[in-house]
C-alpha cells in the first residue's frame, strides 16, 4: 500500500508542474495509476455482435435492409458475367433508405461482409437492380429496393451455409476539424453476424 501511495504522489507532483493544456492528460495518468492494481488497465471487453438472421430488419447506418436469402448462382447476365471457375453469391433484399436525404451506395457496399465456402470472396460487393440489372449509386430516402448485394468467388461455393456481417455505422455530425462533416462512417466493429443457409442455382 505504502508502494503505492508513493506512485501517486510523484504522480500528482508531475501533474502540478505540468502546463493547463497537459494536466487533463496527466490527470488521466494519474487516474490510471491508480486504479491499475484493481484492473484499471485491463482491456475492455468488446460487445458482442447482434445475431443476423433471414427476414429479420438490420440497419446498416441509414439503410435498412432486410435479407430474403443467400444464392450462389453463376452470373447475373448481362450485368455481370464472371469467367469460369468464378461464381457469383449474392444477398437477395430488399433495402429502404431511412432518413431525410439521399446518400451513395458506398455507405452500404463498403460495411457489409461475406466469407465462407473454402473460396477466395472479392473485398467488396456490387449492387444491382433485381428488376434491370442496373447498378444504384445514390439511393432516395423513404424508397425500398430490391437488390442482389453480389460477390465474386473465385469458384464454386463449398458447404450449406455463408457468414455475413454488417459493421457498426454511425453518423459523424458537422466538425470543422474533419473532412467529411455530417457523414455516415462505418467503424471496424462488427454489428451484426450470422450463419445463412446457401441456395444454389444454376
Amino acid at each position: 500500500m505504502g508502494e503505492n501511495t508513493g506512485v501517486l504522489r510523484r504522480a500528482g507532483s508531475f501533474v502540478r508542474g505540468r502546463p493547463t493544456t497537459q494536466k487533463v492528460g496527466g490527470g488521466m495518468a494519474a487516474a490510471l495509476l491508480a486504479s491499475a492494481p484493481f484492473g484499471g488497465l485491463t482491456s475492455v471487453p468488446e460487445t458482442p455482435a447482434d445475431t443476423l438472421k433471414l427476414d429479420q430488419p438490420i440497419m446498416v447506418g441509414p439503410y435498412k435492409v432486410v435479407i430474403d436469402q443467400v444464392v450462389e448462382i453463376p452470373d447475373l447476365a448481362p450485368a455481370v458475367k464472371p469467367k469460369p471457375p468464378e461464381r457469383l453469391i449474392l444477398l437477395d433484399a430488399e433495402v429502404t433508405l431511412t432518413g431525410e436525404r439521399p446518400e451513395y451506395a458506398g455507405t452500404l457496399t463498403q460495411n457489409l461482409h461475406l466469407t465462407g465456402g473454402d473460396v477466395t470472396v472479392s473485398e467488396q460487393p456490387e449492387l444491382y437492380f433485381v428488376e434491370d440489372g442496373t447498378q444504384p449509386r445514390t439511393f432516395n430516402p423513404g424508397v425500398t429496393y430490391r437488390l442482389a448485394i453480389t460477390w465474386t468467388t473465385s469458384g464454386g461455393w463449398q458447404g450449406d451455409s455463408a457468414q455475413v456481417s454488417a459493421n457498426l455505422v454511425e453518423f459523424r455530425v458537422e466538425d470543422r476539424q474533419t473532412l467529411n462533416p455530417n457523414a455516415w462512417i462505418g467503424r471496424d466493429e462488427i454489428q451484426w453476424q450470422g450463419t445463412l443457409p446457401v441456395v444454389r442455382k444454376t
